[in-house]
């Protein structure tokens, strides 16, 4: 027992002493925060639905007081409650707790009558909810129920329903009994009429009678989740009048009240948390207030603790349980990022053991944990994963090497990998992957392979060589080929071929042919109007026709022939592949509606044909043939052939001479025309020889060709699908008349393949391209090239016709639109594709085509037409007169420190609209924050550097010359307030000085003034710690020491190295882990429940449990702790004062304290006297006084030697006589002495008997002692509480608490005595006078309603209706507790007026949206204005690049122009010799521009030779040419002349092709300058407008801010006092703990005290007693020797004295405690009262607040 108490007082104070760490109550396993009522701190989250008085004073009556004086009360809730002046105020807020002595007299009161009526808690966050206690006025509901949401009210859930008929009021529900933790019942024991007050309902969410075996389940953490909580009242408690008269005074008596209520919860954090804080916006300086931001540990982040912490997502987020912390992971990515986010992806494929995924991985890594290297970058093999270093970028040419530049990301030989090594596309070679391969050329990103193989076409370059420039790819051409590759005829040439020149002449018609130009393929020339014929010497209409995406096409090439009646039409044919007889093929479009009659077919042929020629048979007639052509069809094959021979060239002339008969009369026939497409040649099969030959298989092959009609598959222009029959049948045909296959001959620009299809030769076209070949452009399409032909896109708008020039694009324009495409203005004008001209005011040249806004404005102004002055500058651009804005100076004088100025109408001052850091009229001064001096040249205001840590509005915050800083604020100091004060830590810079928090009892005293306040380093915060004490704090001590709490360090643990687990203890109570078999606090003494030396032999304590206060008995004699009332060795028998039969053990008769007094003090006499006794019989009687006997002997033995003496002399007789009376009066002084001392011990046993009467009072004392260890056994289960299983044990006690109140009430109820049965007297005697005053009622009624009905009368003139509708929005005039919106008259719960309103369309509601529309108009120009911003400074980059690279581009062309210049005078030498070389290539019959283009191309270059051999090169060259003779024999022996010269112009092409680079660079770096130009025009105009909308707002801004200045500063005022006030109470606390300390140790000191008490009590009521008797007898018969117990008796009094002394002491100490303990309660009453005083200073501060708002907002 004294043990377990002194765990119990050494808990206490440690609990009252200081509070408890939350990391090491969250270190092992879930923590959970305190309970509290959430209620306190909440009463604008509480709501009811109906609460009396709140419009205007309401009358209610109390059923209880009918037969008081006073029975009825008004109820007026529109102003706040005060326990003084207002004490009729019932609204809900009342029902909070409070312990104020007025609690009983405020409440909350609903309306009259009203049974459906809710409160409604709305919390801020989610919070655990474990039961609710509802106190009420008066009857409790009749019917009610329980519900709660846990997703902020959007859903509900039931919790309980409560009604006294269950079945009727809430049919189906169950009525119990309860089985499931979560099962919903309705009960009815809190629903009784009775009591008629102070009546309570209790619910806990968790019922004791359920066993729960897992608290941390989802299931038990949802039910006890919840945001809001509703409680809803749905039928009131009658006495049964209001059933038969409706009066509404009836229903006065009947309504909803209650005095409290209490809502028991904690925050809810999923077992992250042991604390919470305040939510943002939430004060947190409310006592008792339960916050809802939980502190989270575990590396948990959030409101509810639901998340991982940054940086820790290596683990999926759980809920803690039991004593799992499922705390998160911190990631690992290497040292390379700081930054991750889970992947349950990962984390499963990894086996659950890390699902983390770094994120923004730096230093060139990547990967889950930033363990890779970055595309293009491989790792160092020399350098560790965790070095910023280990990635380095790789050395590749991203033209030329795979992936754009990759190179292996590390080194692995299993693989082939070297960490570093650039892998070459196919073509491309070198180290870096930088040059192309012998035979290729053009190194490019785009191409796959990264070079293209050399496309020398062999026909056009000299000597057949495919090698090209590795650069350009340019090929070597002969003298009438270019191109490229070499693969096309110089300008009017044709026909490329092996020839030695490679190209032939067009030769076009002078007159027919627009010029000298042909088709590079067929040697088309171009024709003038109905001319027709390769060279243009015949006439022809030719009908285009437009391909339709989406459609097959009908006809052939790009269009028509239009053929009019009686027109011809010549076909040349010179391809005959195979002499034999062919059907002619006609492909024709019918334009009329009947046939064409009479067409006639003429074979032209060059000469008589031969009769031993294949065609030898053919007659004249044979070729002229006359046809009809159906209209009905687009194709008509002739039913004669025509036999052609192979190498000879015909003339197909067709006639169409009649279109109809001539007696038939058609309107139109006159202009009949027909289109005729093409003509075909197909062989007739049955003049070949392999259907002809007679035998089985030609003829099988004749009739498989006619059965399956092989010869109508080629008559359509679309290729339709053929047999395989008629598909190996012709194939055999084209062998036989090809003599094999034909050649594709695709051409390499317009085809994307050399394959063609086998059927016909049809080459795979580019997009755009068609033909055979593939080499020509579709209609509609130009630009013939590699990559196809570009469509036209001319404008639909502005164009005649989709068709475009099929070499430029250009489209064909309707008047007024311009451009390639006809989609736009010309210069000057805007609108297309009505085009206007630009309308600038005359500042400006151009607009912008879409908008119309001017471009480069003149004349220093700006804006869409140029209308307003530019930035900088003020005046009217009207007049043409912009000046610049003297802010101080000029925009561009280097001191203008303003973005835009006006003139003011009335003063013509200027007015600059100063830059940030700029004050003054003139924008001459430093603002606030900055400093400088701007008044001299190139002088600036720059920001004071004080790290953020001033006031920017104070103007002595900084010097504002040198920028020193001089008020620092946020705890910092120093000339650039870039440290913490001392006291504060943390890093200034940040704003984060934070106050030293250095745990008092562990901390060095000499770095504390009081106990709050510390200083610590001001880097890290580290206190400086007393001895054996750690921690950032000083909060607890070093492994294996303990006691913190004693304030002078901590003290080893001492724990016994053998008989303990390990040498640490408990940090607060020094408890060591024993090993088994031993225990003690020091593992020194037996295990528990076990007494004696361990060292020796433990025993088992041999105690009676009936009877034991504690299994534990005395360590040391093995006396077992009895309750009271049970004595003995084992607790096994009744002690002193009890009677009845163990271990029934009653109290005696009060009289036994009386006797036992009295037999106490004797039992302590008698112990005294035994002691001396037990002497007595040692020593004997003359012990005592041996020398005095000794000298009475003496003198005995002197008188009787004298008596003996029989020659007595007188002188010895007188000697004798002397010693007789000597002798006598010895023994009369011993006898006085012995009686003085039977005096003595009188006084010492009456002094004995007060000293029993103090050790009783002290027993008395100690019992008062036991009641306060009991008072602190009740705080230390409200400690339990702030545990969820220490509530969860309170809930249990609670329970059977409210259980036995349960059986009073019940008791109280049936009794005769009872409420009830006095409350259904007293209805009787209501009823009784209801029947007696029910006429005059009845009068009085009728009267009042005849009174009410003028009223009525009169009020049905006033109409407020519209005027409530048009100000505040209430529809249908509703009352004011159903309207929304209010109206006139109408109070919100506050007390203040309603009117308006969310959804409400009054004028109020209106000027309130347009407030709110106000302020986002704001907040949206704010966010405008930054985008403008980063827009503004993005383009002046962009236009600081594209200045640069202009200047690059300039240098660039400098650079050209020089190298030109030395070019041409380091050629002046050679003109001669161009010259005669120009003669002699003139007599080869060349171009003679095209002579002159490759001459001034060489005369570019720079010959690479010196100017000797140039020189002599050049006489050498003049001889030769001079003695010219024969050119045939002259070229032949100037190959090598040749070669050099074809060598040179390939160097010309070479610069040539980087010329054209250079100038496509340029071109798009002036591009690039236009669009800047618009782009930075745009966004001045945007800025331009956007600044005067801001200046408007900051406007409206500084209005506002002056009208809410004088607020802020009171509430600052009062933040401040609260401040000090809360110092004030921290210090307060610490006193009171201290006290709470003192008076623990006096406490352990009293039970101590009472211990030794009990062990004389046991001593005094053993053995003692059944000797009293014996001993008394024995000390009878030697009453003589009282004289030797003198001393002893002066020892014991000694002893009783000093007792006495020392228990009157510790008297004395502890009523000086008391009265210091009751000093300090009262000090902290007033602080209390205090504080409330300060309080509702607080409360009444933000209302005025408030009221200020209200007014700036509604603007009244």
């Amino acid at each position: 027992m004294p043990n377990s108490l002194f765990l119990l007082l050494c808990v206490v104070a440690a609990a009252l002493g200081q509070e408890p760490d939350p990391s090491h109550v969250c270190a092992h396993g879930s923590c959970y925060p305190a309970t509290g009522d959430l209620l306190v701190g909440r009463e604008k989250n509480l709501k009811a639905s109906s609460t009396c008085g709140l419009r205007r004073k309401e009358r209610y009556c109390i059923v209880s007081h009918l037969q008081d004086e006073k029975k009825c009360f008004d109820c007026d809730s529109r102003r706040p409650y005060d326990p003084v002046y207002n004490t009729i105020n019932h609204r809900i807020e009342n029902v909070i707790t409070t312990f104020k002595p007025h609690r009983k007299n405020s409440w909350w009161q609903s309306e009259n009558g009203k049974s459906e009526v809710f409160i409604q808690l709305n919390l801020d966050a989610e919070f655990h909810f474990t039961h609710l206690i509802m106190t009420f006025k008066t009857f409790r509901p009749a019917a009610m129920l329980i519900e709660r949401s846990a997703d902020f009210g959007r859903t509900w859930q039931i919790y309980r329903y409560f009604s006294h008929d269950c079945s009727s009021n809430f049919p189906g529900v169950s009525q119990g009994p309860l089985r499931k933790i979560n099962d919903i019942i309705c009960e009815s024991r809190y629903s009784d009429i009775e009591p008629s007050t102070e009546g309570e309902v209790i619910y806990k969410v968790l019922d004791p009678s359920i066993t729960i075996k897992d608290p941390y389940s989802p299931t038990i953490q949802n039910l006890l989740k919840i945001t809001n909580l509703r409680v809803n009242f749905t039928r009131l408690h009658t006495l049964g009048d209001n059933l038969l008269d409706p009066r509404p005074e009836i229903k006065e008596k009947y309504y909803y009240a209650i005095y409290e209520l209490v809502v028991r919860g904690n925050c809810f954090c999923y077992g992250h948390a042991s604390e919470c804080a305040p939510i943002n916006g939430i004060r947190d300086d409310i006592d008792g207030m339960v916050h809802g931001r939980c502190v989270c540990n575990h590396n948990t982040k959030g409101l509810n603790c639901e998340e991982c912490d940054d940086f820790y997502n290596d683990l999926p987020w759980m809920p803690a349980e039991g004593h799992n912390t499922n705390a998160c992971r911190k990631c690992n990515c290497n040292g390379h990022s700081n930054i991750c986010h889970f992947d349950m992806a990962v984390y499963l494929a990894s086996g659950n053991i890390s699902g983390g995924v770094c994120d923004d991985c730096q230093h060139n890594t990547m990967g889950y944990q930033c363990d890779m290297c970055k595309p293009f970058y491989y790792k160092d093999p020399a350098k560790d994963i965790r070095d910023p270093h280990v990635c380095v970028a790789c050395d590749c040419d991203p033209d030329g090497s795979q992936n754009g530049g990759m190179c292996d990301s590390h080194t692995d030989t299993s693989l082939g990998l070297v960490g570093g090594q650039c892998r070459c596309k196919v073509n491309v070679d070198g180290p870096r992957c930088d040059k192309c391969k012998t035979g290729f050329f053009g190194l490019s990103a785009d191409n796959p392979q990264g070079c293209q193989p050399c496309q020398c076409d062999r026909m056009g370059t000299v000597l057949g060589n495919s090698q090209c420039d590795p650069v350009s790819g340019d090929c070597f051409c002969k003298r009438l080929v270019t191109g490229r590759s070499c693969d096309k005829c110089l300008p009017e040439h044709w026909a490329l071929s092996h020839d030695l020149n490679g190209c032939r002449a067009c030769d076009c018609d002078v007159g027919g042919a627009l010029d000298n130009l042909c088709s590079k393929e067929t040697g088309q020339c171009r024709c003038r109007s109905h001319m027709t014929g390769r060279q243009c010497s015949q006439s022809c209409t030719v009908e285009t026709r437009e391909h339709q995406a989406g459609r097959l096409a009908t006809w052939t090439g790009v269009g028509f022939a239009r053929v009019p009646e009686g027109g011809t039409l010549d076909f040349h044919i010179s391809n005959i592949p195979y002499s034999m007889e062919y059907d002619l093929l006609i492909r024709y479009e019918s334009q009329m509606p009947r046939d064409w009659e009479e067409v006639r077919i003429t074979v032209i042929r060059p000469g008589p044909i031969p009769t031993s020629s294949p065609c030898g048979n053919t007659i004249p007639d044979d070729d002229r043939l006359t046809v009809l052509l159906p209209s009905g069809t687009r194709f008509m094959v002739p039913s004669h052939p025509v036999c052609l021979e192979r190498g000879v060239t015909y003339t197909l002339r067709f006639e169409f001479t009649r279109y109809q008969d001539v007696n038939s009369v058609l309107n139109g026939a006159a202009n009949a025309i027909l289109f005729v497409d093409s003509i075909s040649l197909i062989p007739r099969h049955s003049s070949m020889e392999m259907f002809n030959a007679g035998d089985p298989t030609a003829n099988s092959r004749k009739q498989n060709y006619e059965r399956y009609r092989c010869h109508d598959s080629a008559k359509t222009v679309s290729r339709n699908l053929m047999s395989n029959t008629c598909s190996k049948l012709i194939s055999s045909m084209s062998a036989i008349i090809h003599d094999g296959a034909l050649p594709c001959n695709c051409d390499p620009q317009g085809s994307s393949s050399s394959v063609c299809d086998v059927r016909g030769g049809q080459c795979h076209c580019r997009p755009n391209v068609i033909g055979r070949r593939c080499d020509q452009c579709a209609w509609g399409t130009y630009g013939f090239g590699p990559s196809g032909c570009t469509a036209c896109g001319c404008s639909l708008e502005g164009s005649v016709t989709r068709l475009c020039d099929r070499y430029t694009g250009q489209c064909q324009c309707h008047p007024g639109a311009f451009g390639r495409y006809c989609d736009a203005c010309k210069a000057g004008h805007w609108g297309f594709p009505t085009c206007r001209p630009c309308q600038c005011n005359g500042h400006a040249d151009e607009c912008d085509q879409r908008t119309g806004a001017c471009i480069r404005c003149r004349d220093n102004t700006g804006g869409d037409k140029c209308e307003r002055c530019a930035d900088g500058y003020y005046g009217n651009p009207a007049s043409g007169l912009c000046h610049p804005c003297p802010c101080p100076d000029g925009p561009n004088s280097g001191r203008h420190f303003a973005a835009t100025c006006y003139q003011d109408i009335q003063s013509r001052q200027i007015i600059c609209n100063c830059n940030q850091g700029y004050i003054g009229a003139r924008c001459g001064g430093c603002a606030p924050g900055y400093h400088g001096n701007p008044s001299q040249p190139s002088g600036r205001c720059q920001p004071c550097q004080c790290n953020n840590n001033i006031d920017m509005t104070d103007m002595a915050a900084c010097d504002r010359r040198t920028g020193e800083c001089r008020k620092c604020l946020y705890n910092s100091e120093g000339p650039t307030c870039g440290i913490c004060k001392s006291g504060y830590f943390g890093d200034a810079s940040q704003r984060n000085c934070r106050k030293c928090v250095c745990n008092f009892l562990g901390t060095d005293r000499s770095q504390c003034m009081d106990n709050e306040d510390c200083v610590c380093q001001r880097a890290t915060g580290q206190c400086q710690c007393l001895q054996n004490v750690i921690g950032l704090t000083c909060d607890h001590c070093a492994p294996n020491h303990w006691n913190l709490a004693g304030g002078r360090g901590c003290e080893p643990c001492g724990c016994d190295p053998n008989n303990s687990v390990s040498s640490s203890c408990n940090e607060f109570t020094g408890q060591c882990q024993c090993r088994s078999g031993f225990g003690g606090k020091t593992c020194t003494d037996c295990e528990e429940n076990y007494w004696g030396d361990p060292r020796t032999q433990c025993r088992a304590c041999d105690c009676d449990p009936r009877g034991i206060d504690t299994t534990q008995c005395n360590r040391v004699t093995g006396h077992c702790v009895c309750l009271q009332g049970v004595s003995g060795v084992r607790c096994d028998q009744c002690a002193r004062g009890f009677s009845g039969h163990f271990p029934n053990c009653q109290p005696c008769h009060q009289c036994f304290g009386d006797w036992d007094r009295i037999v106490q003090d004797l039992a302590g006499r008698t112990k005294a006297l035994a002691q001396r006794a037990h002497e007595i019989q040692n020593t004997g009687l003359t012990g005592a006084y041996e020398k005095f006997f000794r000298n009475l002997e003496d003198k005995l033995a002197q008188a009787q030697g004298i008596v003996n003496a029989r020659n007595a002399t007188a002188s010895a007789v007188a000697i004798l006589m002397e010693l007789i009376e000597d002798l006598r009066a010895q023994i009369s002084e011993a006898t006085d002495t012995l009686n003085h001392l039977e005096g003595d011990l009188t006084m010492v046993q009456d002094s004995n008997s007060e000293a029993s009467k103090e050790l009783s009072a002290l027993e008395r004392e100690a019992r008062e002692l036991n009641l306060t260890s009991e008072q602190l056994h009740s705080q230390l289960d409200i400690l339990k509480n702030s545990n969820f299983l220490g509530a969860f044990d309170s809930i249990l006690s609670s329970y059977n608490r409210s259980r036995d109140a349960e059986r009073c009430a019940n008791e109280s109820v049936i009794t005769k005595s009872s409420i009830v049965v006095q409350s259904a007297n007293t209805r009787y005697r209501t009823q009784r006078l209801m029947t007696l005053k029910k006429d005059d009622f009845n009068q009085k009624n009728a009267a009042n309603k005849r009174t009410l009905g003028d009223f009525r009368n009169r009020l049905q003139g006033l109409d407020m209706k519209k005027v409530n509708e048009k100000i505040c929005g209430t529809p249908n005039d509703a009352p004011c507790g159903e309207s929304p919106c209010g109206g006139a008259g109408c109070r919100d719960d506050d007390g203040n007026p309603h009117c308006g309103g969310l959804n409400c369309n009054g004028a109020v509601a209106a000027a309130d949206n347009a407030l709110e529309r106000g302020k986002h108009a704001e907040k949206e120009l704010n966010k405008a204005m930054r985008e403008v911003e980063g827009l503004y400074i993005k383009v002046v980059e962009v236009k600081s690049k594209a200045e640069e690279a202009k200047g690059k581009a300039q240098a660039a062309l400098d650079k050209a122009t020089a190298t030109k210049k030395n070019i041409e005078r380091s050629n002046k030498d050679l003109r001669d010799l161009i010259k005669q070389i120009r003669d002699f290539l003139t007599q080869e019959e060349a171009d003679p521009d095209s002579i002159e283009v490759v001459a001034n191309r060489v005369l570019e270059l720079s010959i690479p030779a010196s100017s000797v051999q140039i020189k002599h090169l050049a006489d050498e060259i003049k001889g030769k040419v001079q003695s010219l003779s024969n050119v045939d024999a002259i070229l032949q022996k100037t190959k090598d002349d040749v070669r050099k010269a074809e060598q040179l112009l390939l160097n010309a092409k070479t610069v040539r092709h980087h010329a054209e680079k250079v100038k496509a660079t340029t071109e798009a770096v002036k591009e690039a300058l236009l669009n800047c130009k618009t782009a930075q025009a745009s966004a001045e105009k945007a800025i331009l407008t956007a600044k005067v909308d801001i200046m408007d707002t900051e406007t409206r801004l500084a209005q506002i801010e002056s009208a809410t200045s004088n607020s802020e500063n009171d509430l600052n005022a009062a933040i401040r006092h609260l401040e000090t006030l809360g110092r004030d109470i921290n210090a307060l606390k610490t006193k009171c703990a201290n006290n709470s300390m003192a008076a623990a140790r006096a406490e352990e000191t009293a039970t101590m005290a009472r211990d030794k008490a009990n062990e004389a009590k046991q001593i005094l009521d053993g053995q003692l007693t059944d000797k009293y008797h014996e001993v008394q007898q024995r000390v009878g018969t030697k009453v003589k020797a009282l004289m030797d117990a003198k001393k002893r008796a002066e020892s014991l009094r000694k002893e009783a004295t000093n007792l006495l002394k020392d228990a009157q002491h510790k008297l004395q100490m502890l009523t000086e405690l008391e009265k210091s303990y009751e000093e300090n309660q009262r000090k902290m009453e007033g602080k209390a009262h205090q504080l409330d005083g300060l309080e509702d200073k607080m409360k009444s501060i933000l209302n005025d607040i408030n009221k200020q708002i209200q007014i700036y907002n509604t603007c009244q």
